[in-house]
């Protein structure tokens, strides 16, 4: 355990920073420090400082996985989908079975607007860890977006049975209709999303529209 550790763990990011910046001057080879002051950078909001301590890890060592996810995890939460793309699957090589990669690229395809290419991604980090009720709602969300109705019910089915998660009852009200023409077991889903998320404005609309399809 590096002597910063417990002032990251502690939230003293200042004193963080002044003990990884001190080890940095002593060990300037060492990509190590220059990932873990990146993930403190980013968490009090200096991303380009984050971005630069990541870029001259990945100089350090070309290879390295850490620095490699960490700086596509940057990108992707500026909302920087292609180049966090490009970097997921500069690693992806030889971390192919692990699931949080698998579903950050199809995360990224989603968002690049490639959704049938995140499918098989989606897919691997399901199957990775099939009690993760985030992948499934998003596999369960993208599925829909492809009309495949019956898979993605599942999906969402699951999430709904484990967890209160307003958006997995909406849309499965949705996916539910499209797939039974079910306006009455529609409907039971669109007020169950109301019940855990008062202002839930599209089951509302979606709640009134279907009222009036009967």
């Amino acid at each position: 355990m590096f002597d910063y550790q417990k002032y990251i763990e502690a939230g003293d990011h200042e004193k963080a920073l002044e003990i990884i910046f001190k080890t940095i001057e002593e060990n300037p080879k060492d990509e190590t420090h220059y990932i873990n002051g990146a993930v403190v950078l980013s968490q009090i909001g200096k991303i380009e400082e984050a971005e630069r301590f990541l870029q001259q890890a990945l100089v350090l060592k070309r290879e390295s996985f850490s620095a490699g996810y960490t700086l596509a995890n940057l990108y992707f939460n500026a909302e920087r989908y292609k180049e966090a793309l490009t970097l997921y699957l500069n690693v992806y090589d030889k971390h192919y079975e692990d699931g949080d990669l698998n579903f950050m690229i199809a995360r990224s395809y989603v968002n690049t607007g490639d959704i049938a290419m995140s499918i098989p991604f989606f897919d691997t980090a399901h199957k990775n860890e099939p009690e993760d009720t985030d992948i499934s709602f998003e596999y369960g969300l993208t599925l829909c977006q492809l009309e495949q109705y019956e898979p993605a019910q599942k999906l969402l089915t699951f999430v709904a049975e484990k967890i209160d998660h307003a958006d997995a009852e909406y849309n499965l009200g949705l996916a539910t209709y499209m797939k039974d023409d079910d306006i009455i077991a529609a409907k039971r889903h669109f007020k169950r999303a109301i019940d855990i998320q008062a202002d839930h404005h599209l089951a509302h609309h979606a709640l009134k529209k279907f009222e009036e399809l009967e």
